[in-house]
């Protein structure tokens, strides 16, 4: 939790906490206050916000989540008054003080899917088919009430009893009333044509933090209207600024798909710069042996011209969902996904962070770092878990690959500005 937001002098409580309790005759009859509600944990942390798992104190089997934020999030609030679906989180109410506005969600007691998939992705075949289903349901009604959600990927989707559920509209809007195909193609003409002077070209070589890095000076006086979402995730389009409503969420889309499934990004660098270069080109990697209805799906569905890219409803037809008899896809069981064994896990999870570690390393990276990555890789196949093995094996030489053009490029950008030796 960041300091000094809502913390009091004791850090185990929030200043929100310590308030009075609300009124039970009154409830059903008024909008929720604040103080009708006990805070449990945080469970989740923004630049504006905090999300915390609350009780309702005059009935304590009840759960929610409840997002704090100190500024007006009106993109959040256009599904409230819809009439929900089980792939999109439910929003209850929203009410507000002097100092914050409060939107109260369904609690999804499962967590945050990435936490579930990451390093791993979804082994079992029929359960990965159930899980992109459920997301394929949750983005067409959501795309049905006129929104574009713009930062679809695992970590904006939760689980509650075996359901997958979307969250986090604080980047969506409504779309713009003209020619979403119309406005597709224009897209891809302004990106196509603006390549040479595009926001990456322009953008400075700095560390990715998982945020957008904007250029200072004449950069900022642009209206980064549609440059929104995690970069991993962004579709060329928008990397330029330019909007394609819809299908900048089916590019997004492919990318989580194959997040899912693998368990780590599709488009990967050592700094937004490296990473917005590759989806400009559209460099995608698999491993040895990667389904092949999954890869065609992916491939499909991330084409830079928006226009090219498969529609839900195609989506929907395609053979990747052929071992599935009904597409209002059953629940999938959590504890599908906790059938990798604990000690596999471990040594997943510290390949992929020494793997990581050689982007954060670059030249310094020494042969001492690559022989504990080995070695990581060496307990992972001995379990015996081919999808698994490949997949990370894959994202190693992957990595090793793109640092190795990623420092070429560096340097070649310095030696370019530097005065020649004389």
């Amino acid at each position: 939790m960041k300091s000094g937001f809502l913390i009091s002098d004791d850090p185990a409580v929030s200043k929100l906490s310590v308030t009075k309790s609300g009124n039970d005759a009154t409830l059903g009859k008024r909008k929720y206050r604040f103080e009708d509600f006990e805070l449990e944990r945080n469970i989740g942390c923004g630049n504006f916000s905090q999300i915390w798992h609350v009780t309702l104190k005059a009935r304590p089997q009840e759960s929610y989540a409840l997002k704090i934020v100190n500024v007006q999030e009106r993109n959040a609030m256009l599904l409230l008054n819809s009439p929900g679906h089980p792939n999109v989180i439910r929003m209850i109410d929203t009410f507000r003080d002097n100092d914050n506005v409060y939107l109260l969600y369904e609690y999804a007691k499962g967590g945050e899917l990435w936490e579930e998939i990451k390093n791993v992705g979804v082994q079992d075949k029929y359960v990965s088919r159930v899980m992109v289903g459920q997301l394929l349901n949750g983005i067409e009604y959501i795309h049905n009430r006129g929104i574009v959600h713009r930062d679809l990927k695992c970590e904006n989707v939760v689980i509650d009893g075996g359901v997958l559920k979307i969250i986090d509209f604080g980047t969506s809007k409504f779309v713009e009333q003209r020619d979403v195909m119309e406005q597709n193609d224009e897209a891809y003409n302004e990106c196509r044509d603006a390549t040479s002077r595009s926001i990456i070209e322009k953008n400075e070589m700095r560390g990715n933090n998982g945020s957008i890095s904007l250029h200072r000076g004449a950069m900022m006086r642009k209206k980064f209207k549609h440059y929104v979402g995690t970069p991993n995730f962004m579709p060329p389009e928008a990397i330029s600024n330019i909007s394609s409503d819809y299908a900048g969420d089916l590019w997004s889309f492919g990318c989580t798909i194959y997040q899912l499934l693998l368990g780590f990004n599709c488009f990967t660098g050592s700094s937004n710069y490296f990473i917005y270069k590759r989806i400009k080109i559209n460099q995608i990697g698999f491993p040895a042996n990667f389904d092949p209805d999954a890869m065609d799906l992916i491939k499909q569905l991330l084409r830079t011209n928006p226009q090219e890219r498969l529609s839900l409803a195609k989506v929907r037809e395609h053979k990747f969902f052929t071992a599935i008899r009904d597409l209002v896809p059953p629940v999938v069981s959590l504890e599908t996904l906790k059938t990798v064994d604990t000690e596999l896990r471990r040594a997943c999870n510290e390949a992929q962070e020494l793997i990581y570690n050689l982007t954060v390393k670059r030249e310094n990276a020494t042969e001492v770092d690559h022989k504990e990555i080995k070695d990581a890789i060496s307990c992972i196949e001995q379990h015996d878990v081919p999808g698994i093995s490949d997949a990370i094996n894959f994202n190693y030489v992957r990595t090793q690959e793109q640092l190795a053009l990623e420092i070429d490029e560096a340097n070649l950008y310095m030696a370019e500005r530097l005065p020649n030796d004389r």
